[in-house]
Protein backbone atom coordinates (compact mmCIF):
# COMPACT_ATOMS: atom_id res chain seq x y z
CA UNK A 1 0.00 0.00 0.00
CA UNK A 2 2.97 2.44 0.76
CA UNK A 3 4.13 1.63 -2.51
CA UNK A 4 1.43 2.55 -3.94
CA UNK A 5 0.83 5.98 -2.25
CA UNK A 6 4.02 6.39 -3.37
CA UNK A 7 3.90 5.92 -6.57
CA UNK A 8 1.13 8.18 -7.10
CA UNK A 9 2.46 11.00 -5.40
CA UNK A 10 5.50 10.80 -7.94
CA UNK A 11 2.98 10.31 -10.67
CA UNK A 12 1.43 13.58 -9.55
CA UNK A 13 4.33 15.58 -7.67
CA UNK A 14 5.68 14.75 -11.83
CA UNK A 15 2.84 15.59 -13.67
CA UNK A 16 2.48 19.29 -11.56
CA UNK A 17 6.34 19.89 -12.62
CA UNK A 18 5.92 18.76 -16.09
CA UNK A 19 3.27 21.89 -16.22
CA UNK A 20 5.12 23.86 -14.28
CA UNK A 21 7.93 23.83 -16.87
CA UNK A 22 6.16 23.51 -19.59
CA UNK A 23 4.71 27.20 -18.45
CA UNK A 24 8.24 28.48 -18.24
CA UNK A 25 8.90 28.28 -21.95
CA UNK A 26 8.53 31.87 -23.80
CA UNK A 27 5.50 32.07 -26.78
CA UNK A 28 6.65 33.59 -29.76
CA UNK A 29 4.57 36.19 -31.65
CA UNK A 30 1.84 34.80 -33.70
CA UNK A 31 1.79 37.49 -36.60
CA UNK A 32 5.07 39.97 -37.61
CA UNK A 33 6.14 42.20 -34.98
CA UNK A 34 8.99 44.68 -34.93
CA UNK A 35 10.68 45.49 -31.40
CA UNK A 36 12.35 48.75 -31.02
CA UNK A 37 14.03 51.11 -28.09
CA UNK A 38 11.94 54.57 -27.86
CA UNK A 39 12.83 57.87 -25.64
CA UNK A 40 9.70 59.30 -23.89
CA UNK A 41 8.37 59.37 -20.26
CA UNK A 42 12.07 60.38 -19.44
CA UNK A 43 13.77 56.78 -20.20
CA UNK A 44 14.48 54.75 -22.98
CA UNK A 45 11.96 51.55 -22.85
CA UNK A 46 11.53 48.49 -25.30
CA UNK A 47 8.31 48.27 -27.67
CA UNK A 48 7.28 45.93 -30.44
CA UNK A 49 4.61 47.54 -33.15
CA UNK A 50 2.88 45.97 -36.42
CA UNK A 51 4.74 46.01 -39.64
CA UNK A 52 3.03 49.08 -40.49
CA UNK A 53 3.42 51.01 -37.13
CA UNK A 54 0.29 50.19 -35.43
CA UNK A 55 -0.37 48.72 -31.86
CA UNK A 56 2.65 50.07 -30.03
CA UNK A 57 3.31 47.50 -26.91
CA UNK A 58 5.48 48.51 -23.92
CA UNK A 59 8.18 45.70 -23.10
CA UNK A 60 10.23 47.03 -20.32
CA UNK A 61 9.03 49.18 -17.39
CA UNK A 62 12.79 49.56 -15.88
CA UNK A 63 13.83 53.05 -15.01
CA UNK A 64 17.39 51.88 -17.08
CA UNK A 65 17.70 52.61 -20.73
CA UNK A 66 17.21 49.49 -22.45
CA UNK A 67 18.18 49.43 -26.33
CA UNK A 68 19.41 47.45 -29.30
CA UNK A 69 16.59 44.57 -29.08
CA UNK A 70 17.20 41.13 -31.55
CA UNK A 71 14.82 38.87 -31.89
CA UNK A 72 15.48 35.21 -31.09
CA UNK A 73 15.89 32.60 -34.33
CA UNK A 74 12.68 31.08 -33.01
CA UNK A 75 11.45 34.46 -31.84
CA UNK A 76 10.64 33.04 -28.27
CA UNK A 77 13.23 35.61 -26.77
CA UNK A 78 14.46 39.00 -27.21
CA UNK A 79 18.21 40.02 -26.47
CA UNK A 80 18.90 43.55 -25.57
CA UNK A 81 21.61 45.97 -24.15
CA UNK A 82 20.60 47.94 -20.56
CA UNK A 83 22.55 49.52 -17.90
CA UNK A 84 19.78 48.73 -15.04
CA UNK A 85 22.07 46.88 -13.00
CA UNK A 86 24.90 49.03 -13.50
CA UNK A 87 25.92 52.69 -13.20
CA UNK A 88 24.74 54.95 -15.93
CA UNK A 89 26.38 54.01 -19.41
CA UNK A 90 28.15 50.90 -18.32
CA UNK A 91 26.11 48.38 -20.34
CA UNK A 92 25.26 44.81 -20.53
CA UNK A 93 22.96 42.06 -21.99
CA UNK A 94 19.89 40.70 -20.89
CA UNK A 95 17.55 38.68 -22.26
CA UNK A 96 13.60 38.26 -21.64
CA UNK A 97 10.70 36.64 -23.16
CA UNK A 98 8.67 37.89 -25.96
CA UNK A 99 6.12 39.80 -24.09
CA UNK A 100 8.85 41.60 -21.62
CA UNK A 101 8.80 38.99 -18.69
CA UNK A 102 11.44 36.97 -17.31
CA UNK A 103 14.14 39.47 -17.50
CA UNK A 104 17.31 37.87 -16.57
CA UNK A 105 21.31 38.70 -17.02
CA UNK A 106 23.33 37.24 -19.23
CA UNK A 107 26.45 37.01 -17.41
CA UNK A 108 27.59 36.42 -14.21
CA UNK A 109 31.16 38.58 -14.31
CA UNK A 110 30.35 42.27 -15.33
CA UNK A 111 31.41 43.90 -18.36
CA UNK A 112 30.69 46.23 -20.88
CA UNK A 113 28.82 44.61 -23.34
CA UNK A 114 26.53 46.03 -26.26
CA UNK A 115 25.38 45.57 -29.83
CA UNK A 116 24.26 41.46 -29.78
CA UNK A 117 23.53 39.66 -32.58
CA UNK A 118 22.18 35.86 -32.28
CA UNK A 119 23.80 32.68 -34.48
CA UNK A 120 21.15 31.38 -36.65
CA UNK A 121 20.92 28.24 -34.60
CA UNK A 122 19.93 30.35 -31.19
CA UNK A 123 22.89 28.80 -29.46
CA UNK A 124 25.43 31.66 -29.40
CA UNK A 125 25.73 35.07 -29.90
CA UNK A 126 28.58 37.70 -30.72
CA UNK A 127 28.86 40.80 -29.09
CA UNK A 128 30.41 44.22 -28.68
CA UNK A 129 32.80 44.25 -25.39
CA UNK A 130 34.58 47.40 -24.06
CA UNK A 131 38.15 47.01 -23.46
CA UNK A 132 40.89 49.78 -22.37
CA UNK A 133 39.26 52.15 -24.82
CA UNK A 134 38.46 49.60 -27.77
CA UNK A 135 35.64 47.19 -28.59
CA UNK A 136 36.66 43.90 -29.60
CA UNK A 137 34.27 41.04 -30.76
CA UNK A 138 33.13 38.17 -28.68
CA UNK A 139 31.16 34.71 -28.69
CA UNK A 140 29.63 32.86 -26.11
CA UNK A 141 26.63 30.53 -25.79
CA UNK A 142 23.35 31.82 -25.00
CA UNK A 143 24.01 30.81 -21.36
CA UNK A 144 26.78 33.39 -20.92
CA UNK A 145 29.02 30.24 -19.39
CA UNK A 146 32.31 31.11 -21.79
CA UNK A 147 33.31 34.12 -23.47
CA UNK A 148 35.70 33.91 -26.08
CA UNK A 149 37.74 37.22 -27.94
CA UNK A 150 37.50 37.14 -32.00
CA UNK A 151 38.73 40.48 -33.33
CA UNK A 152 39.47 43.97 -32.75
CA UNK A 153 36.20 45.85 -33.93
CA UNK A 154 32.39 46.45 -33.27
CA UNK A 155 29.00 45.65 -34.60
CA UNK A 156 28.90 41.99 -35.12
CA UNK A 157 26.14 40.55 -37.46
CA UNK A 158 26.41 36.87 -38.11
CA UNK A 159 25.17 34.98 -41.24
CA UNK A 160 22.27 33.54 -42.30
CA UNK A 161 23.99 30.40 -42.38
CA UNK A 162 26.15 30.32 -39.36
CA UNK A 163 29.39 30.63 -41.04
CA UNK A 164 30.69 34.10 -40.92
CA UNK A 165 30.42 37.38 -38.89
CA UNK A 166 30.07 40.77 -40.62
CA UNK A 167 31.80 43.47 -38.26
CA UNK A 168 33.50 46.98 -38.67
CA UNK A 169 37.07 46.97 -38.40
CA UNK A 170 38.27 50.35 -37.36
CA UNK A 171 38.88 53.07 -34.00
CA UNK A 172 36.30 54.97 -32.66
CA UNK A 173 36.20 57.85 -34.48
CA UNK A 174 38.46 57.09 -37.45
CA UNK A 175 37.36 55.87 -40.70
CA UNK A 176 36.14 52.16 -40.79
CA UNK A 177 35.54 49.59 -43.26
CA UNK A 178 33.29 45.46 -43.36
CA UNK A 179 35.53 43.13 -41.92
CA UNK A 180 34.29 39.02 -42.58
CA UNK A 181 35.07 36.44 -39.98
CA UNK A 182 35.16 32.88 -40.86
CA UNK A 183 33.55 31.41 -37.78
CA UNK A 184 35.24 27.99 -38.56
CA UNK A 185 38.85 29.51 -38.38
CA UNK A 186 38.46 32.61 -36.42
CA UNK A 187 40.37 34.47 -39.54
CA UNK A 188 39.01 37.87 -40.96
CA UNK A 189 40.36 40.15 -43.62
CA UNK A 190 38.37 43.49 -45.38
CA UNK A 191 35.74 42.95 -47.24
CA UNK A 192 34.47 46.44 -48.19
CA UNK A 193 35.40 48.69 -49.03
CA UNK A 194 38.87 46.60 -50.71
CA UNK A 195 40.90 49.71 -51.39
CA UNK A 196 40.68 51.17 -48.21
CA UNK A 197 38.89 52.42 -44.73
CA UNK A 198 35.62 54.65 -45.64
CA UNK A 199 32.96 56.36 -43.38
CA UNK A 200 31.09 53.17 -42.72
CA UNK A 201 28.67 51.51 -40.21
CA UNK A 202 25.63 49.34 -38.91
CA UNK A 203 25.86 45.98 -41.48
CA UNK A 204 23.22 43.78 -41.81
CA UNK A 205 22.90 40.73 -43.43
CA UNK A 206 20.21 40.01 -45.80
CA UNK A 207 17.73 36.93 -44.85
CA UNK A 208 18.94 34.89 -47.73
CA UNK A 209 23.07 36.02 -46.83
CA UNK A 210 23.43 37.18 -50.62
CA UNK A 211 23.20 41.09 -49.67
CA UNK A 212 24.69 43.36 -46.78
CA UNK A 213 22.96 46.49 -45.87
CA UNK A 214 24.81 48.98 -43.99
CA UNK A 215 24.93 52.81 -43.62
CA UNK A 216 27.68 54.81 -45.45
CA UNK A 217 28.78 58.49 -45.49
CA UNK A 218 30.25 58.11 -49.03
CA UNK A 219 32.12 61.49 -49.42
CA UNK A 220 33.53 60.72 -52.86
CA UNK A 221 30.20 59.84 -54.49
CA UNK A 222 28.81 63.51 -53.24
CA UNK A 223 32.02 64.90 -54.39
CA UNK A 224 31.91 67.60 -51.51
CA UNK A 225 34.24 67.27 -48.86
CA UNK A 226 32.22 69.45 -46.35
CA UNK A 227 28.89 67.13 -47.12
CA UNK A 228 27.75 64.88 -43.91
CA UNK A 229 25.17 63.04 -45.37
CA UNK A 230 24.78 59.35 -44.25
CA UNK A 231 22.17 57.04 -46.23
CA UNK A 232 21.78 53.61 -46.67
CA UNK A 233 23.39 51.38 -49.37
CA UNK A 234 22.91 47.53 -50.22
CA UNK A 235 26.04 45.62 -50.93
CA UNK A 236 25.95 42.40 -53.32
CA UNK A 237 28.13 40.08 -51.84
CA UNK A 238 29.12 37.99 -55.33
CA UNK A 239 29.10 41.44 -57.70
CA UNK A 240 30.34 43.90 -55.16
CA UNK A 241 28.14 45.78 -57.04
CA UNK A 242 26.49 48.70 -54.65
CA UNK A 243 22.98 50.36 -54.70
CA UNK A 244 21.60 53.61 -52.70
CA UNK A 245 18.68 53.02 -50.90
CA UNK A 246 17.84 56.06 -49.04
CA UNK A 247 18.54 59.48 -51.14
CA UNK A 248 20.54 61.92 -49.30
CA UNK A 249 17.49 64.06 -49.35
CA UNK A 250 16.00 62.97 -46.25
CA UNK A 251 19.08 63.40 -44.33
CA UNK A 252 21.27 61.60 -41.80
CA UNK A 253 19.81 57.84 -42.23
CA UNK A 254 21.36 54.49 -40.36
CA UNK A 255 21.12 51.63 -38.78
CA UNK A 256 18.70 49.16 -41.86
CA UNK A 257 17.06 46.25 -40.91
CA UNK A 258 16.25 43.71 -43.44
CA UNK A 259 12.50 42.61 -43.58
CA UNK A 260 12.08 38.54 -43.11
CA UNK A 261 11.40 38.34 -46.50
CA UNK A 262 14.15 40.15 -47.65
CA UNK A 263 12.29 42.68 -49.83
CA UNK A 264 12.21 46.00 -46.80
CA UNK A 265 14.25 47.65 -44.66
CA UNK A 266 13.93 49.13 -41.63
CA UNK A 267 15.88 52.33 -40.95
CA UNK A 268 16.44 55.52 -38.31
CA UNK A 269 16.34 58.63 -40.30
CA UNK A 270 16.73 62.56 -38.21
CA UNK A 271 13.92 64.70 -38.44
CA UNK A 272 15.26 68.01 -38.16
CA UNK A 273 12.14 69.70 -37.64
CA UNK A 274 11.65 67.83 -34.18
CA UNK A 275 14.74 67.26 -32.95
CA UNK A 276 14.48 63.04 -33.21
CA UNK A 277 15.24 59.94 -34.72
CA UNK A 278 12.18 58.15 -36.86
CA UNK A 279 11.85 55.04 -38.00
CA UNK A 280 11.24 54.50 -41.80
CA UNK A 281 10.73 51.33 -44.15
CA UNK A 282 11.30 51.69 -47.64
CA UNK A 283 11.44 48.74 -50.29
CA UNK A 284 14.78 47.83 -51.71
CA UNK A 285 13.88 47.34 -55.43
CA UNK A 286 12.51 51.42 -55.44
CA UNK A 287 9.62 53.00 -53.48
CA UNK A 288 8.95 56.13 -51.80
CA UNK A 289 10.16 55.38 -47.64
CA UNK A 290 7.41 55.33 -45.38
CA UNK A 291 7.43 56.88 -41.96
CA UNK A 292 6.32 54.53 -39.55
CA UNK A 293 6.67 56.66 -36.19
CA UNK A 294 5.15 59.37 -33.99
CA UNK A 295 7.12 62.27 -34.56
CA UNK A 296 7.14 63.43 -31.01
CA UNK A 297 9.78 60.80 -29.43
CA UNK A 298 12.38 59.35 -30.35
CA UNK A 299 12.84 55.89 -31.77
CA UNK A 300 15.32 53.34 -32.04
CA UNK A 301 15.59 50.63 -34.93
CA UNK A 302 15.63 47.01 -33.02
CA UNK A 303 14.62 43.83 -35.27
CA UNK A 304 11.74 42.61 -37.52
CA UNK A 305 10.21 39.12 -36.95
CA UNK A 306 7.54 37.34 -38.64
CA UNK A 307 6.47 33.78 -37.64
CA UNK A 308 6.49 32.38 -41.67
CA UNK A 309 10.28 32.63 -41.86
CA UNK A 310 11.19 31.78 -38.37
CA UNK A 311 13.03 29.02 -36.94
CA UNK A 312 11.27 26.20 -35.91
CA UNK A 313 11.07 25.60 -32.24
CA UNK A 314 13.44 23.98 -30.62
CA UNK A 315 13.54 23.68 -26.51
CA UNK A 316 16.70 25.19 -25.29
CA UNK A 317 16.93 24.28 -21.62
CA UNK A 318 20.07 26.53 -20.81
CA UNK A 319 17.46 29.65 -21.31
CA UNK A 320 15.17 27.89 -18.18
CA UNK A 321 18.16 26.95 -16.12
CA UNK A 322 17.13 29.52 -13.11
CA UNK A 323 13.56 28.84 -13.66
CA UNK A 324 14.09 25.16 -13.19
CA UNK A 325 16.23 25.83 -9.93
CA UNK A 326 13.17 27.64 -8.19
CA UNK A 327 11.35 24.81 -8.90
CA UNK A 328 14.00 22.04 -7.36
CA UNK A 329 14.39 23.78 -4.27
Amino acid sequence: MKHKRFFLSAVVSFSLLSINICGIYAAAPPTAKIVFSSWRHRNLDIYLMNPDGSEEERLTHDLARDIGPKWSPTGEHILFASDRDSAPGDWDLYLMDADGSNVRRVFKKEAVRTVPTWSPDGKQIAYNRWEQGKFYIYIAPIDGKKEERIALGSQPVWSPDGTEIAFIEGAPRDPKRISMLDVRTRKHKFFFPQKGPAWIRHPAWSPKGDRLAFAWYNRVELQRDDAHIETIYVLNRVSMETQQIVGEAGGLAVNPVWSPQGDELLYEQFDTNNRVLQIFKVAVNGGHPVRLTNPNFSYFVGDWFDPAFALPVARQPQLATEIWGQLKQ
